[in-house]
């Protein structure tokens, strides 16, 4: 039976992650996760993709709020009832919703990092985001409120390409062992604990799993995307690596659960193609 073997969550969109021991799982996905999200002057949200420093960025959870450490920055302590709370337009790619201020201090921390200006928003303690594609409330995660990556499908990944990968390039909520590669492609429905989830989807990659997870720094010839593609891409060309998961139920997590297969899916065929 798989079982649980990793737990992170990721308090401001695209900084690091947070290793857990155990969680709790709400609606909108594992609690403290992607509450927040850096955005520039107008609410448009802003990303590891285009900024690597914000892959520096540690955000350590307090009693009342966040620590936020960077290499070249004095931490930044932001207290959860200094937030403005002021309403600020905003989106994550296709959902618009405002978002909520939070301080000036904060602000002009990542401002001074980043050297542009921008704005760190709070998605509040009852997110106001209603993702399209996941069809639930989800807070700043890109689209679903969690994701699922089995360790044998990074090992898969690993044996086929030329370089050795991490985790923490995929961003995962959950990692499973002691399954086949890719196994999680052909679940359904699953339970961890007493938490069931619907297996909605896999989760499409992008150019932000090219970046080194500790220095933001592109990776050598585009990997893993390269490898991927030769046997991940689907008749869209999206290439997959992870499930994308809702939850059905709130409750606690612990590594070590099992995780048990309630109902299977149709996993998608992808087409192996020869490395260019």
């Amino acid at each position: 039976m798989a079982r649980l073997t990793d737990i992170y969550i990721y308090p401001i969109k695209s900084t690091q992650g947070i290793a857990l021991s155990h969680t709790w799982v709400e609606g909108p996905g594992l609690s403290f996760d992607r509450r927040f999200m850096l955005a520039d002057s107008k609410g448009r949200m802003l990303t590891g993709r285009a900024l690597p420093k914000l892959v520096q960025v540690s955000a350590l959870l307090r009693r009342d709020g966040l620590m936020v450490c960077h290499p070249d920055m004095p931490a930044l302590y932001i207290r959860y009832a200094d937030c403005a709370m002021v309403p600020v337009s905003t989106h994550v790619w296709k959902d618009q919703f405002d978002g909520f201020a939070t301080t000036e201090a904060a602000n002009r921390w990542f401002s001074i990092l980043l050297g542009r200006e921008c704005q760190l928003l709070y998605c509040g303690e009852h997110t106001p985001r209603f993702s399209e594609k996941a069809g639930v409330d989800v807070s700043f995660a890109d689209g679903f409120p969690l994701l699922l990556i089995s360790q044998a499908s990074l090992q898969e990944l690993n044996r086929r390409s030329p370089i050795v990968h991490q985790m923490a390039q995929f961003r995962p909520n959950l990692v499973v062992e002691d399954t086949l590669p890719f196994a999680e492609d052909g679940w359904q429905k699953i339970r961890i604990g007493e938490v069931e989830f619907k297996v909605d989807s896999p989760c499409s990659r992008c150019v932000f799993t090219t970046r080194d997870p500790r220095t933001g720094e592109f990776l050598a010839d585009q990997e893993p995307l390269k490898t991927l593609g030769t046997f991940r891409k689907d008749e869209s060309g999206k290439i997959n690596f992870g499930m994308n998961l809702i939850p059905l139920n709130e409750g606690r997590l612990d590594l070590t659960m099992p995780v048990e297969i309630l109902a299977d899916r149709e996993a998608e065929i992808y087409q192996q193609r020869v490395s260019a």
